[in-house]
């Protein structure tokens, strides 16, 4: 009888002991929360980047678009020698700016988020014109995100002594020349102007964004701003390519011969 008192009272003390640690864990874990929700109370900063900030500084919306470069992919990502204009000349000639980076648009309820490149003679003119890569860099997106973009190529690109992935994303294109995984030099072409399937008139979103994840399909036009993206003028004025051709293409064009060889040999 006695033996029976004494495992009915440590069973009793295991449960008093579980619920007790049960209620220091809850209101640890509370106390926690309250600390980091009074350090995240202010207003969402528009030039957050969106990758790295905090959930409460993030818009719902962008979330499932998120895709993290793997440790691979960020380890493959070639140094650039600078940043040219993607098409007409290197220096913008014969292209116009038809819709500007952070122009409010009321109609689509945001703000643009990258710059719209229009051939000189508006309408469909400039349809099929070469849209080159704007910096030596690799191909981290190559598909169709949503109707609304079209087909879209994205490049992840590095700069001397900047810790910071840099991507150029390329969308509404006629046809894509490269696949994902590639790595391009400055200038080589990757596809050409298109329409985003007839969606719009002829020319090319372009977009400069900071970041290391892949956002494709994230709506143009946010209300929160223009997040992590940079503006393409003052970003590649600011880190312009050489007016020379990128001196890569040469060492490219051998390791390609060399993968065809390889590849032809087994």
């Amino acid at each position: 009888m006695l033996h029976n008192v004494t495992r009915v009272s440590k069973g009793k003390n295991r449960d008093a002991f579980r619920v007790a640690f049960i209620v220091l864990l809850v209101g640890g874990l509370g106390a926690l929360g309250l600390h980091f929700c009074s350090g995240s109370s202010a207003a969402p900063n528009s030039n957050i980047y969106a990758a790295d900030a905090p959930l409460s500084h993030t818009p719902d919306s962008v979330l499932p678009s998120l895709i993290p470069l793997t440790a691979e992919q960020i380890a493959r990502i070639p140094v650039a020698d600078g940043f040219q204009w993607p098409v007409g000349a290197p220096n913008l000639a014969f292209i116009y700016d038809a819709q500007g980076f952070g122009v409010h648009n009321g109609t689509r309820g945001g703000y643009h988020s990258g710059q719209d490149l229009n051939g000189i003679g508006g309408q469909n003119t400039d349809t099929g014109e070469a849209v080159r890569a704007a910096a030596r860099g690799t191909v981290v997106y190559c598909g169709t995100p949503s109707a609304g973009w079209g087909k879209c190529v994205i490049l992840a690109h590095r700069l001397p002594g900047d810790p910071t992935i840099y991507q150029t994303l390329y969308a509404h294109l006629q046809d894509v020349q490269v696949a994902y995984g590639d790595t391009l030099c400055r200038g080589q072409q990757l596809g050409t102007i298109g329409t985003a399937e007839g969606v719009y008139l002829a020319h090319l979103h372009f977009e400069v964004i900071a970041s290391r994840v892949v956002e494709a399909g994230i709506t143009a036009y946010h209300p929160a701003g223009t997040m992590n993206r940079l503006n393409p003028t003052h970003f590649i004025n600011e880190h312009a390519a050489p007016a020379f051709p990128d001196p890569m293409w040469d060492v490219y064009a051998q390791l390609k011969l060399n993968e065809s060889y390889n590849s032809g040999a087994r």
